[in-house]
This record gives structure tokens, sequence and C-alpha cells, in this order.
């Protein structure tokens, strides 16, 4: 079979510049502070990342006792901390998003409503619009004393800490912190056996050696196996892995739905996706994360996208729309994905185009709700609560079908929310639209 070869092959050479064991196992050798970042640009267009997101990493030893983080709140949509154990991750140790972090003595936390008890700490007065506050937050392998701002990880793991910033807002302060929330990078203080030392922050970051350890953790040995072959029928389903694997850094706050479009393009048609979007914040001007965006009257959830990836190694990204920049009319998007190289002339302006960019890689489409609110009873979160999930096991890749059933279960959750999905003839969609091209 084609694909399988080609999946394979596309593993090899992503991987080969790991092929000494030495660098793939290195750690942050130059001990500075946040040495990686993933994002869509370059070398750190890897493990899926998102178009309005960026993900700082900082590998943490084991013989360092405890990581003490300090920064400021960033004017961003949303901000976390995560910690994944083992050099390969195989566990989530903990995790703390930005409500939940509480603020310094004087300080507001400005992803909590005012006055509640939860959005100060002692403090004298609240900042104009509530940012400008800081926070304290530590990573520790001691029992330190209860502590909202505490992730404790087991003593002799080796963890992986990300910072994770969604949606900035838009840079008024000129600071030169532009994508990350206006604000620069916390600071890092490992301590061990008593003696402590802050990390300088890393200049440049994603130098090679550090992509190269941390590829390597992820990916050492690791070749895709099997096809998703050809969809049995037009019709493509989104469905919830029933265990995302650990390895692609999964992040928590967020929840998936995967489609598997096949393993090659059909020449002369589309893929064409339909669904209702959920009310969210539009925090890039300035807004809480509290009040709904546009003509929304509610904030379903805190952030939702839908991206097209490679299906092979390094897992890149190759386009993406999201909440922000979707194009909705009457409450309800339309995306198509074609292997145009640029948007086509015959799609209105009100369709949302991806590219299905490079034919030789096959593609994993997937459709994230993040923080969904416990009042919204459509969310991929209420999917998966139900059990509507299927089987995702890296490194075998499963077929377009293994979807369909669990995909079924979840359209039934989410009803007009669901992403609607089929191939469908260039020329239909032209002269019929979306609806012409769901007859299934």
């Amino acid at each position: 079979m084609k694909a399988p070869r080609i999946l394979v092959f596309a593993g090899l050479m992503a991987l080969a510049l790991l092929a000494n064991a030495d660098v793939a196992h290195a750690q942050n050798d130059r001990n500075c502070a946040w040495p990686i970042e993933v994002s869509p640009e370059g070398i750190a267009n890897v493990v899926l990342p998102e178009p309005f997101a960026r993900d700082f990493i900082v590998p943490f030893d084991t013989k360092y006792e405890t990581m003490t983080i300090k920064g400021t709140y960033p004017r961003v949509r949303y901000f976390s901390f995560v910690v994944y154990a083992g050099r390969t991750p195989t566990t989530i140790a903990g995790d703390l998003y930005d409500s939940q972090i509480a603020p310094d003595p004087g300080s507001v936390n400005p992803f909590v409503r005012p006055g509640s008890t939860v959005s100060r700490t002692h403090a004298t007065r609240q900042p104009v619009s509530g940012f400008g506050g800081t926070y304290t937050l530590v990573v520790s392998r001691n029992d330190l004393p209860a502590s909202g701002n505490t992730i404790r990880i087991p003593r002799d793991e080796f963890v992986w800490v990300f910072l994770r910033m969604y949606v900035p807002s838009a840079d008024r302060s000129l600071s030169g912190h532009s994508l990350i929330g206006g604000v620069p990078l916390p600071t890092l203080t490992v301590t061990a056996h008593g003696s402590s030392q802050e990390l300088p922050p890393c200049s440049p970051i994603n130098e090679m050696q550090d992509m190269a350890a941390f590829l390597g953790a992820l990916f050492e040995g690791v070749a895709l196996q099997g096809g998703e072959g050809k969809p049995s029928t037009d019709r493509l389903w989104f469905a919830p892995p029933k265990m995302p694997p650990v390895r692609l850094m999964p992040n928590p706050h967020n929840k998936y739905i995967a489609m598997l479009p096949g393993a090659e393009y059909q020449p002369g048609r589309i893929i064409v996706i339909h669904g209702k979007a959920p009310g969210t914040p539009d925090t890039h001007d300035g807004s809480p994360v509290w009040e709904p965006a546009r003509t929304f009257q509610t904030v379903d959830m805190r952030y939702w996208s839908l991206c097209n990836n490679n299906f092979a190694l390094p897992l890149p990204v190759t386009s993406c729309t999201a909440d922000l920049t979707a194009d909705v009319e009457n409450g309800y998007y339309t995306i198509v994905i074609s292997d145009d190289l640029l948007r086509p002339d015959w799609l209105r302006p009100n369709v949302n185009w991806l590219p299905w960019g490079d034919n030789q890689y096959p593609k994993l489409v997937f459709f994230r709700n993040m923080l969904a609110s416990p009042d919204f009873a459509f969310s991929v979160q209420e999917a998966i609560d139900q059990g509507c999930t299927f089987n995702f096991n890296l490194p075998y890749i499963p077929a377009s079908d293994d979807t369909r059933e669990a995909g079924q279960c979840v359209q039934q959750v989410m009803g007009d929310y669901y992403p609607v999905a089929a191939w469908c003839d260039r020329t239909t969609f032209v002269h019929g639209g979306w609806r012409a091209c769901m007859n299934e």
C-alpha cells in the first residue's frame, strides 16, 4: 500500500537528526529559562500547534527539588501551566489555568470576575482593567504545605513544564511582547539542596540541540504504522480519542474530536464542514473572558478552533481557523478544505477556506473546545462524558471509518454544534452550497 510506505518514510526523515542517542536524551544543557517554543512557524511547528497559541517549554531534571515561577498575568484569552511526567511523557503530573492561579498579595487576577474571593489576595486596590497583577507558582518534589499555586510532581521523575498562552490581546503598550500578552515570560528559579538559582532567559530559543532533545523524547524510535485508507462513504465523522496520546502533549483544558479524511486527496473534490459556532469572548480587543463576543448572548467556552494537520512526524499544522477569525453567518460557519495553493475565487466571501497542504502527507483534522461552560450541554467535553469515543493509539494510525460509530454518538450530543463534514464534488458545492454536500 502506498500510504504506509509514505508515512514510515516521513517519520524516518523527520527523525533523522535524532539518530544520535546522546543528543536525543540531552536536556537543557544551557541551563536557561524556556528554551523551547512550539508555534506554527519554522522548526517550532511540531506536535499539532494552534495558530493563535504559543507553548513555552522547559525540562525539569530530577537534580532539582523545586521550580518557582514568578510572572505577570498576561493580556491573553487563556494561559496555563501543565507538567508532563517522563522523558517520553506518560502522564500529566499537574496543571493550573489562569483563573485558578491565585495572585500575589496586593495583586488581582484579571481572569476572575471582580469581587470574587479568588480574584484578589489582600488587595489594597484593583489596578485599572485588572491587568498588571503578579502571581507565584511552585513546581515541587517536596512535601510542601497545601497551596493552591503548587503543582506537586514525583520525586524521581523527569518532567516537562509547559506554559501555554492563547490569543494575545492587541499590544497597545508597544512592549515588544505582542505574542506573549504584553509582558515578559515568567522568571524561573530552581532549588537543589538548599541552594537557589534564577535561570537567565534563553537566547536564542529553539536551538537545534534543544529541539532535537525535545523531539527525540517524544518520537525516538517511532514510525507511524497503518493508514487511513479511503472512507467507505463521502460522509466524514469527527469523534474524540478515548485516550489522547500523552506523547502529543495534549492540553487538559482542551477537549478534541478528530476526523481522518483518508490517506489521499480526492482529485476534483473538496471537504466541506458546517456547524453552529459556540459563544466565546473577544479578549483581543480588551473585553474580559466572561463577556461574550460579537452577537453571542453567552460565553459557551473560552475558545474553539479547527485545524488541518499533516499526519506524519513531527505532526506539523497545515492551517487553522478559530473563533476569532472564522466567518460566521446566522450563527453558523462553513469551512472548505481544498488542494488549491491560494484561496479559490469560486468560494463566497463568507466561506472559510483551509488548504490541504502537501499532497504526499495524509491529514488529521482536529476540532478543539476549550473550557466549556458547565451550562453548555453541546460541547466535546459533554460527548466524552457520555462515552462517545474511539481508539487512537500511536504509532498506529486509525482508519478513516474508525470514527464513524463514535461520531454518530457525538452528533447526538452536540446537535447543531457538531461539525458535519463530507467529501463533495467541487461543482456540487459551487451550485448547491454545503447542504448539497450532506446527502447521507
